[in-house]
């Protein structure tokens, strides 16, 4: 399989089998809902593809091999958006690994808060070792306080990080959220 490259206008180009190939699209955020006030993504994760201590980055920005970033065409949160939920329901259960966490990273992989949705608190092994166990995330984009921000004045992107290295372990996040500034549409 040929992995995708990022072009001079910072666009990412797919050659051979990329599109049907399903890895290629584990632990990266698909929407599922955007109609209505609240809007839904959903991420496919596999955490024995996150290598540990590392992000769930979709794109190789500089095309030296190495992925370590986001690209326009990934779906993310969008500006000033408030976070409602973080869900995390377990398909295969998680083994080997110590924890994850959920987070937001801007377009180049810099962290916007690395533990946003999810803390290493609720993704400790124990939460995720059985299929259907569920995880409510509880990170700082998320509190139910008053006053909880929003992901901030940029597009924010999900990631997924691991410590220790997971041998087994698949799950559906799925992340609510209300865009306070979505376009209305007049009659």
């Amino acid at each position: 399989m040929a992995k995708p490259w990022t072009n001079a206008d910072g666009l990412q180009v797919s050659f051979g089998n990329y599109w049907t190939d399903p890895t290629n699209f584990v632990n990266k955020a698909r929407a599922i809902n955007d109609l209505g006030v609240i809007k839904q993504i959903a991420l496919d994760v596999d955490f024995t593809r996150i290598p540990t201590g590392t992000v769930s980055y979709s794109a190789d920005l500089n095309n030296d091999g190495t992925i370590d970033g986001f690209h326009d065409g990934d779906i993310r949160l969008p500006l000033n958006a408030s976070v409602l939920r973080a869900t995390l329901v377990m398909r295969i259960a998680a083994a080997g690994g110590t924890s994850f966490t959920v987070g937001t990273y801007n377009k180049a992989g810099t962290a916007i808060v690395a533990t946003g949705l999810i803390t290493a608190t609720e993704g400790v092994l124990a939460n995720v070792n059985a299929v259907g166990k569920r995880v409510f995330g509880a990170g700082a984009l998320v509190a139910a306080a008053a006053g909880t921000g929003g992901v901030g004045t940029a597009n924010a992107y999900i990631g997924v990080s691991t410590t220790g290295t997971f041998t087994a372990g698949t799950g559906i996040l799925l992340v609510e959220y209300i865009d306070p500034v979505a376009e209305i549409v007049a009659d």
